[in-house]
Formats: C-alpha cells, sequence, structure tokens
C-alpha cells in the first residue's frame, strides 16, 4: 500500500515519514541555545576591553565584551534531527505548500474562464496566506531563507533558469545569491574580532601592528553588508597599507543547522532506499532480475547522492579551504599571472586573498568593483539597453568558454558560477583589454574532473552533434562512470538504454533544418548544430536515472551546474542563444588536437572520419572547418597547427597512407578534375 501512495504521491509519504519522526520525540519544542564567547582580555592581548567595545559604537549597541551574542532563531544551533525533520516540515507545509494552493484556487475562483493568464500571475500577487504583504514568489523564498542553506541551494540553482520556472519566480529566486535576510552588523564585527584576534595571536600589547592593523580594518566596516548568502554575509572594508577589502563572516550556528540538515536528508534517503520494488514479471529491469540485490523501488543510490551533495556543503563552510581554492583558480586563470589564460580570449579577474587575515569562518580578499551579468537598464526600472545586454552576453560567453577550458583543458572547475558570483568589471590593470572583463567571485565549491572522463566528454559531444550517433555516446557511459558495471555490461538493458536515451535526446535537441519530428536516426549527416532544450534534459533525465541505476558522480553534477547556471544567464539576454555552438567546436578541436594522447578519443577520431569503415576526405574537411570555427582561424591554418605536434603528423601519415593504399586521393582528383571540365564546356 504504502509503495502504491509513494509511486502517486511521494511527497505525501514524505510528509508521513515526518510526522512518524516526529512521534517519536519526547517534545516538539525547538531547542536554541545562545552562541556565546567573550573578547580576549587585555591581559592576554593588551587591547583595552573600552577600546574593543568602541568598535561596536557606531551601530547603536552598547555592549560590553562580556555579553553573549545570541544565535539568531534563524539558524538554531543545536536540536536533533527528528525535531529538524518537524521544523522543515512545518515550513514546508506553512510558508510553501498552504500559500501556493491557496493562492492557485484563489486565482481559480476569481478569474474568468476566458483569462488565460489567471495562474500564470499568480507569483507576483500576495495570496490569502501570504505573510506581511509578501507577494506568492516572495513567500516562497522566505520559507527557503526559513530553511536554510540545505534548500537555498536549489532556488538559487532555478533562479537562473526562467526558461525552466516562471520568469517572475526566478527573479524573486535571485534574492537567494546575494540579497537574504543577515544578521546584525554588531554580532559580525565581534565574530570578526574574536576569529581575526585569536588568528593574529596578538600578545604583545595595544602598540602591537597586528592588533592595530585588525581593529582599523573592523572599524572601517560598512554599516550593513553589500551581499548576504545563506552560509554568510560580506562587508566592504578598508585595510591599513593595502585598500578596500570584502569581508565574508559566516551566520553564527550555521555549521550545526547543515550538521542537522545531513542526518535528517540521510535518514529519508535510507528510508526510501528501503522501500521494496512492487511486484511485477515486467516491471524489474532485467539486470536486477540476474543478481541476488533485493529489488527495491527506488533503484538510484539516494543515500551517495545525499552525502555527494552535503559534503559539497560542508566544504564551503570551511573559509580557510576558499582561500586555498582562490589561489588555485587564480594560478590558472587570473589575467594577472594564470597559466591557462593563454586559452583564453583574455584571462579573468580573480581577487586576491589576504591568507594571513582568512580563519575557518572569515575571508579577506582584494574588493572588486563591479556590476551583475544580469543589469542591463541605465535606470531601475528602464528598458534594456542593447549596448549594455551585448556587452553582458560577450563576458557570459568568456565565462562559458571559461568553464569548458576548466572542464576539459584542465580539470579544475569553479562549480557555483550564479549570477551573485560573477562580476562585470571595467579594464584598468594591466594585462586585460580596453574594456570590460569577466570577474569570478566565491570559490567555496572548486570541482576536479578526472582526464578520462574530460577525454570521455569531447568525444560524447563529437559523436552527438557531428555524428548524431546515440549508441556511440551510450557507449562512453562507461567512461564517464556514470553506469554501474552490470547494467552496461548487459545486453538487454544497452539495448535498453540505447531507446532510452534516442528517444530522449529527439525532445532534448532540435535541429534548425528539422521539425521536431524528426528523429536522431535521420540518414542526413551534417553538422548543423543543434538547440538544446534544458528542461526536456531534465525531464529525461528524471526517467533515465532511476532506471538506469545512473552513478552521477561530483564532477557531473558540478559540470551540469555550472553549464546550466551560466547558459541560464545567457539566455535572460538573449533567448536565442545556445550553448552548443560554443561546446560544439570546442570538443571537435580538443579531439583533433588529443592532447593527453587518449585511446578513446583517438577511437572517436577515426571513428568520425569514417563511413562503413571507409576513409572520407568529406568529413575530414568538415571536421577542421569545425575546428577552425573555435578559433576563427582558416582551415589550412588549423591543419598547419596540427602538423606541428608530434600526435598530429602520426595522424597525417596515417591517413596518408591508407589514403594511398586505397585510392581515395585519386578518386577525389578524377572527380575534381572532371568538374572542371564540365565548367569548362559550359562557360
Amino acid at each position: 500500500m504504502l509503495t502504491l501512495l509513494f509511486r502517486r504521491s511521494p511527497t505525501a509519504v514524505l510528509f508521513l515519514y515526518v510526522t512518524y519522526l516526529s512521534s517519536l520525540g519526547s517534545s516538539r519544542r525547538f531547542v536554541c541555545d545562545a552562541f556565546t564567547f567573550q573578547l580576549p582580555s587585555s591581559s592576554r592581548t593588551g587591547v583595552s576591553a573600552q577600546k574593543a567595545t568602541a568598535v561596536f559604537d557606531e551601530t547603536g549597541g552598547n555592549r560590553n565584551d562580556d555579553e553573549a551574542v545570541s544565535t539568531p532563531t534563524y539558524f538554531p544551533s543545536r536540536s536533533s534531527p527528528v525535531v529538524r525533520g518537524v521544523e522543515v516540515a512545518s515550513i514546508a507545509v506553512w510558508d510553501m505548500a498552504i500559500p501556493l494552493a491557496a493562492s492557485v484556487i484563489s486565482s481559480l475562483s476569481t478569474s474568468r474562464p476566458s483569462e488565460s493568464s489567471g495562474i500564470a500571475s499568480i507569483w507576483t500577487r500576495s495570496g490569502p496566506w501570504c505573510k506581511d504583504g509578501r507577494t506568492l514568489a516572495q513567500q516562497l523564498v522566505f520559507a527557503l531563507e526559513q530553511l536554510g542553506p540545505t534548500y537555498v541551494k536549489f532556488g538559487q540553482a532555478l533562479a537562473s533558469r526562467p526558461d525552466i520556472i516562471p520568469e517572475d519566480l526566478a527573479e524573486a529566486l535571485s534574492a537567494l545569491q546575494d540579497d537574504m535576510i543577515p544578521f546584525d552588523t554588531v554580532t559580525a564585527k565581534k565574530l570578526l574580532l574574536k576569529e581575526l584576534l585569536a588568528s593574529a595571536n596578538t600578545s604583545s600589547g595595544i602598540d602591537n601592528p597586528k592588533t592595530e592593523r585588525i581593529l582599523g580594518l573592523v572599524e572601517s566596516l560598512s554599516d550593513e553588508p553589500v551581499a548576504a548568502a545563506s552560509i554568510g554575509q560580506v562587508y566592504k572594508g578598508i585595510l591599513e597599507g593595502y585598500g578596500p577589502v570584502a569581508v565574508k563572516v559566516q551566520r553564527p550556528g550555521i555549521r550545526e543547522l547543515v550538521e542537522r540538515d545531513a542526518a535528517l536528508l540521510r535518514s529519508v534517503a535510507i528510508w526510501i532506499e528501503s522501500l521494496p520494488a512492487i511486484s511485477s514479471s515486467s516491471s524489474a529491469p532485467h539486470s536486477m532480475k540476474s543478481t541476488d540485490k533485493k529489488q527495491r523501488l527506488v533503484a538510484t543510490e539516494l543515500v551517495t547522492a545525499v552525502d555527494e551533495f552535503m559534503s559539497r556543503i560542508f566544504e564551503e563552510l570551511d573559509y580557510l579551504n576558499e582561500a586555498k581554492n582562490a589561489a588555485k583558480f587564480a594560478g590558472l586563470y587570473s589575467h594577472r599571472n594564470g597559466t591557462a589564460r593563454d586559452t583564453l580570449p583574455s584571462g579573468v579577474v580573480v581577487p586576491e586573498i589576504l591568507e594571513e587575515l582568512c580563519t575557518k569562518n572569515v575571508l579577506v580578499m582584494e574588493w572588486i568593483e563591479g556590476t551583475k551579468l544580469t543589469n542591463v537598464t541605465t535606470s531601475e526600472g528602464g528598458e534594456p539597453d542593447p549596448i549594455l545586454q551585448q556587452e553582458n552576453l560577450a563576458l557570459i560567453e568568456l565565462g562559458i568558454e571559461c568553464t569548458l577550458s576548466q572542464l576539459l583543458d584542465t580539470g579544475v572547475m569553479h562549480a557555483d558560477p550564479h549570477g551573485g558570483n560573477l562580476l562585470k568589471v571595467k579594464c584598468d590593470e594591466d594585462g586585460l583589454q580596453s574594456g570590460h572583463n569577466l570577474a569570478y567571485l566565491d570559490f567555496g565549491l572548486l570541482a576536479t574532473v578526472p582526464t578520462t572522463v574530460r577525454d570521455a566528454l569531447v568525444c560524447a559531444v563529437a559523436q552527438l552533434v557531428f555524428a548524431r550517433d546515440v549508441n556511440a555516446v551510450a557507449d562512453l557511459f562507461g567512461e564517464l562512470d556514470l553506469l554501474p558495471p552490470d547494467v552496461f555490461e548487459d545486453p538487454i538493458e544497452r539495448a535498453a538504454l540505447g531507446e532510452a536515451l534516442t528517444l530522449t535526446l529527439n525532445e532534448a535537441l532540435i535541429y534548425p533544418t528539422q521539425t521536431k519530428d524528426v528523429g536522431m536516426n535521420n540518414d542526413t549527416i551534417s553538422t548543423t548544430v543543434p538547440v538544446l532544450k534544458f528542461d526536456k534534459v531534465l525531464n529525461g533525465l528524471t526517467q533515465l536515472v532511476p532506471r538506469f541505476r545512473f552513478q552521477l558522480p561530483p564532477y557531473f553534477l558540478n559540470n551540469a551546474r555550472a553549464l546550466g547556471t551560466l547558459e541560464g544567464i545567457a539566455r535572460q539576454l538573449n533567448p536565442d542563444f545556445n550553448v552548443l555552438q560554443i561546446l560544439y567546436p570546442y570538443a571537435i578541436h580538443r579531439i583533433i588536437q588529443n592532447p593527453t594522447k587518449s585511446p578513446v578519443v583517438d577511437e572517436t577520431l577515426q571513428s568520425l572520419m569514417r563511413r562503413d569503415g571507409r576513409l572520407e576526405l568529406g568529413k575530414i574537411s568538415q571536421l577542421l572547418e569545425d575546428s577552425a570555427a573555435l578559433t576563427g582561424n582558416r582551415k589550412r591554418r588549423v591543419l598547419w597547427d596540427i602538423l606541428k605536434t608530434k600526435e598530429g603528423r602520426t595522424l597525417a601519415r596515417s591517413i596518408t597512407k591508407e589514403g594511398l593504399a586505397t585510392g581515395i586521393f585519386t578518386r577525389k582528383m578524377i572527380a575534381s578534375n572532371q568538374g572542371k571540365r564540365k565548367t569548362k564546356r559550359r562557360s
């Protein structure tokens, strides 16, 4: 009975499960303890309590150094997963589900049958259950803020995809990127002072230069944060001897909240995995029948997925790790001295991290002055400026090229490039061209992509776009570590995967010269780059992942989110933007170059140059043309660049040798001469 209910309404079953958890608790009260600390005493640092407290006088606070800093109820510091489950369910029901249902019912009851926009406009109206005059979209954003960073991540990802969710809702969700409810500045300054004085280990009195520098920095902070996200908030300050800096302070009690979310989500995942499949002779996949494993209702490894997702959030909680990530990223892509900046039209701006002023909860870095890439109006509420749109779109394309370089060249990838972490900055420094450039912020998530996966990804893109060979793409899933061996090696499951993938891609890839109904098995082969329908990809994955027990490793999820976010921002500026127009030439160029000497890449290139096992000069010429599209050079220049490498010369010799042996060069010359003779006769 329970499994049938889960099939029809998984949300209802999860709610029943949380209700069951709540019945196990001896108390349903939320436990909120004080987060307390004391400023270092004068005997330890030589800093008087009066001077330290004076830092906070400008904010209107009259607290002394012995006063406890209370944790906001927004982030209760400690309670059991059971209590957390009740809290999440309460917010989800009362602040999300009921206002949404009430708004839909109210809209349906007041709209006329001829008014098709009734439901679509509910996001901009204040519903009967929306609190404090908020619109429905604002109410859902508020609910996500109350739930905390674990759930805010989903809202941040959706904020950049107005092509998937209603535009008004996406605009409201963008507040989750850097405009959330902040905690008070007095608390932030006390936390900052405590962390920095402790890390500086000041012990030589009031005249200690380090102490004076830290106090000066804290005194200079802006009255209000310039940005507030789910894990921390940022202030602008002045550091003596350096200049403007950005100071990021972590929210108090945030780690305890994430720990309880991890325990809650893991327990839910374990429970779902324990649900048995409905008995049916045809419902279980062939590969599942052939093993002794217990058949499950949901075959996907949910516990592993939850562990991976939560581990990424815990990484973001460690600002020392973020400082190392920023230095690593700057070493590759910074416009100042990045070793991989030559792979891009220009390097990108990466703020300098002041490591001596960083702790696990505080991060101090160079201040970057810029604007959001989605800001395309000259005044608030004004019409979009076409010039600004083109400038910002060019920077987003640079961001996508940078992401592709991270994904396919270096394997070191900024995994969270949402609208709050990318800025448009003026180029007034050495190493930057005139105009504007792209700045990266927030390096809490830096993913590493294995070399074998990078090679398999470019091969998959080439097989999909150039050859339109879905089965070849499915064969590469093993190299991408996406399928367990028992599924990939089973011929029946392998055939079923090819069929399912073909159906999904028929929906997700729309070729400009084709209609939606033309399948991918069409005999006409061309390199017309299709348009990727991101929403169709998501719909397909929801069916493929549980059916074939996909294993989605961290780099796969991070890469998909990064590219999806950037494409979403680009589509806001240009609805016709197509990420494959950038990705495909990049993939072809890498396959021809094969810098890692990968046998998988070499095998893919050989298959792309042939038809029925025989070399085709037309295909080779088209590959060179597609590679030239990336560099802007002619085919001859691309060919010359290939011949300058050892691998390129080896490839050219093998093609020449086979061409002479099979006579394709001779046939090509004869056909060319015949064509010239016909042209002369006509003239």
